[in-house]
């Protein structure tokens, strides 16, 4: 399969673009983009499809010998490029030496002072081809941001870079990114790309679910952040509030005695939205003693921590901690299929790592087993066994188990599909997509699921997404 851009005289009759429709559909090939304004020239008309070669060039033949076609087979492009310019000496001449280097011809130039610290300046280019517009655009962006890029490709349907920027410039404006931020979720949403590509999956399908991850995250903020809230009462002196986020994992507090005591805190981006509820949850909640114990070292199970002066996890979750302090790869980033999409959830979510002098490393792991006892924890009348798994899921990652209240807190060992909102089921689908797999080792992660279903009957599951839910057995 392979994109290709026809130009196309057009007859200025009534249905004549049906008829060409319909040619381009008896040839197997899907319209991916098609383009015509009367007013600048009622005869000629874009259309971009998608489909096998050898129904390409059948195409291709039929609409020569209609003689239909104006154009064929050339590398040439024309983009016009809107870049933001920093009103200071210099900074155009830069910008004219990478066209010089790579001998890029100007065909327009447009720009004016606007009595702020920038301009914008609009510049039509004629490059020979795509791979030499890629290397002037990626040097540009190094100390001037492009934002915008109009192309026309006509052997191809996008030049990636091009393609990346106008994306990534759609990202900036919806996430507030910066210069340096918008970069890396560039080259990050490319990585995936690459990745999946070599599944046989399209950039259509692959760049609409990374949108759709930005757009979840802010699209269900402020007003429209609609948790799903429940509770529970434990004991004598103890309840347990579950916060189920649109978007995230779950957020648990206990209740005992004017004490807080946390097991994971969400994504960050929705902290100010969930520091709200904590408020309304709890009237007095800034002079209550809080802590918190963290699953695991995922984004989305760790991101609100500022709120804690004691923060409990297992020493590999230290350790992944203090990897993203010393900005080195973390846990998830060790794996290739994982590293782009972890640096695009850290930009979306505005990730920052848990303060280290905050932390409270609980044990450590010895052995290989699926679980491993590494420490007690108490809280009010709750007595907790804390037991580090194998890592299948997330290395680090920590189960708490009140044996004889029969609860336990499983992080993502354990995922309540059944249970998520509608919102939850979305939204959860993203990641497995573009991660390949949301578990370091898939086959690891079951094993520890298995025993926990198995040996936990008649608890309280309280999974890290979805619905609480009692382990009946089988």
């Amino acid at each position: 399969m392979k994109y290709k851009t026809f130009i196309l005289r057009l007859e200025d009759r009534s249905g004549h673009l049906l008829e060409v429709s319909r040619i381009i559909s008896s040839h197997n090939a899907n319209i991916t983009r098609l383009s015509y304004n009367k007013v600048v020239d009622q005869h000629t008309v874009f259309v971009e499809v998608y489909a096998d070669e050898k129904d390409i060039r059948e195409l291709s033949d039929e609409l020569q010998e209609k003689n239909y076609l104006l154009k064929h087979e050339s590398e040439e492009i024309d983009v016009l490029i809107t870049l933001q310019i920093i009103d200071i000496p210099g900074t155009v001449t830069n910008i004219l030496e990478v066209f010089e280097k790579y001998n890029v011809n100007i065909s327009y130039v447009n720009t004016q002072e606007n009595n702020t610290s920038y301009q914008y300046c609009k510049i039509g280019l004629y490059v020979a081809n795509s791979e030499l517009i890629q290397k002037v655009l990626d040097e540009i962006s190094t100390f001037c941001e492009i934002t915008s890029i109009n192309y026309d490709t006509q052997d191809k349907i996008i030049d990636n870079t091009v393609f990346y920027h106008n994306f990534a410039q759609e990202m900036t404006k919806k996430l507030s990114l910066t210069q340096k931020e918008t970069n890396i979720f560039l080259n990050n949403s490319n990585k995936i790309l690459q990745i999946l590509e070599d599944k046989n999956e399209n950039y259509f399908k692959t760049f609409n679910y990374i949108r759709k991850f930005a757009s979840f995250t802010v699209d269900y903020k402020n007003e429209n952040f609609n948790p799903r809230i429940s509770h529970k009462t434990i004991g004598d002196n103890t309840r347990i509030y579950l916060i189920e986020p649109p978007c995230g994992g779950n957020t648990y507090i206990l209740e005992s005695e004017s004490e807080l005591l946390f097991v994971d805190s969400g994504f960050a981006c929705y902290s100010d939205e969930m520091k709200k509820i904590f408020h309304e949850l709890f009237p007095d909640f800034d002079n209550m003693k809080k802590q918190i114990v963290l699953t695991h070292a995922d984004m989305d199970h760790a991101g609100i921590s500022d709120i804690f002066d004691d923060i409990y996890v297992s020493e590999n979750t230290f350790i992944n901690f203090k990897r993203e302090h010393e900005g080195k790869k973390n846990f998830r980033e060790e794996n290739p299929l994982h590293e782009p999409y972890i640096r695009l959830d850290e930009i979306i979510s505005k990730y920052k790592p848990p303060e280290l002098m905050k932390l409270r490393i609980i044990g450590n792991k010895t052995n290989d087993r699926e679980f491993e006892k590494i420490g007690n924890f108490k809280f009010g009348e709750l007595s907790f066994e804390i037991y580090e798994s194998n890592g299948g899921h997330l290395k680090g990652e920590i189960v708490l188990v009140e044996k004889e209240r029969k609860i336990i807190f499983t992080g993502d060992i354990f995922v309540n599909v059944n249970g998520f909102t509608h919102e939850q089921y979305d939204f959860n689908l993203l990641a497995p997509y573009l991660m390949g797999s949301v578990n370091s080792d898939s086959s690891k992660a079951s094993a520890c699921r298995k025993i926990i279903l198995s040996k936990c009957k008649d608890y309280l599951l309280c999974p890290g997404h979805g619905g609480w839910i009692s382990n009946a057995g089988s």
